[in-house]
Order: C-alpha cells, then sequence, then structure tokens
C-alpha cells in the first residue's frame, strides 16, 4: 500500500461557486488517497466593516452567520461523502490568515480556488490565491 502524498490540507472555502469545485476537488484528493486529512477554512472578510458605524455590530454578525452557514454546508458535503474534515471559522484578510493559518499548524498542502481578474482589478485589488501562491512555503493547489 502506498503512503499518501500529504497527510494535512487546509481548503480556504467561501460562498462561490469556485467554493464548490474546490470542495469536490478536495474531496477528490482525500477518495483517491492523495490527501489524508482536510480542514475547512472560512474567513468572513473584518475589512469590509466600518467600526466607525452603529451597524458595524450587525454587519459583522451578518458576515460570521454567512462564513459559518458556508462552512457548515461544505462540511454536510464531505460527511456526505464519509469524508472527516476538521472546520476553521476566521474573520480577517482571506490571504492574512491563510497564511497565518499554515504557519501555526503543520499542513503540507493548500487547495484552493483562483478566480478570474481581468488585468486592472489584479492590479488594484489582487488576488487571493495569488498572494497565498507567492507567500507559501508548501504545494498550493489552485482550482479553477
Amino acid at each position: 500500500m502506498s503512503a499518501t502524498m500529504f497527510k494535512k490540507a487546509l481548503v480556504p472555502i467561501n460562498a462561490s461557486d469556485l467554493s464548490q469545485r474546490v470542495v469536490r476537488m478536495a474531496a477528490e484528493c482525500v477518495q483517491k488517497g492523495m490527501v489524508e486529512k482536510l480542514v475547512l477554512l472560512s474567513v468572513w472578510e473584518a475589512d469590509e466593516i466600518d467600526y466607525t458605524k452603529r451597524s458595524s455590530i450587525s454587519k459583522e454578525k451578518e458576515l460570521k452567520t454567512r462564513a459559518r452557514e458556508t462552512l457548515q454546508r461544505y462540511e454536510d458535503f464531505m460527511r456526505d461523502q464519509n469524508i472527516e474534515v476538521e472546520t476553521i471559522l476566521k474573520g480577517g484578510d482571506p490571504s492574512t490568515v491563510i497564511m497565518d493559518t499554515i504557519e501555526k499548524d503543520e499542513y503540507d498542502l493548500i487547495i484552493m480556488g483562483s478566480r478570474r481578474l481581468n488585468k486592472v482589478q489584479e492590479l488594484v485589488f489582487g488576488s487571493v490565491s495569488d498572494r497565498v501562491t507567492r507567500l507559501s512555503a508548501i504545494p498550493v493547489l489552485i482550482v479553477k
């Protein structure tokens, strides 16, 4: 019996259609014996909140709830596939949270999506997958 290629993979997700493909790919990697353990990470983007406004508490609650629901949906999908997963819910800048998460634990793979930005969007906003790919010391599997 061959050894698993990757012991523990981090799978950052959000509410996008792309995350559905990412989660399916991650499940396939486990089912084919390439990855032993998956950790789903949902990041609610704290930079979307203006903490100087009264509505900031309700906005934060809304973002956390949406991220938690997304995490639960994909956790349920994985369990339906007989795949046990860990889940993490954090707030902040997605690329920073992803990098902090892999530095604090022993991950050896990141499986994430890459949304297609045009050149102007990429220049102005950058891409989470691009930043993670450039900064990560571990392999990154990009799902398009």
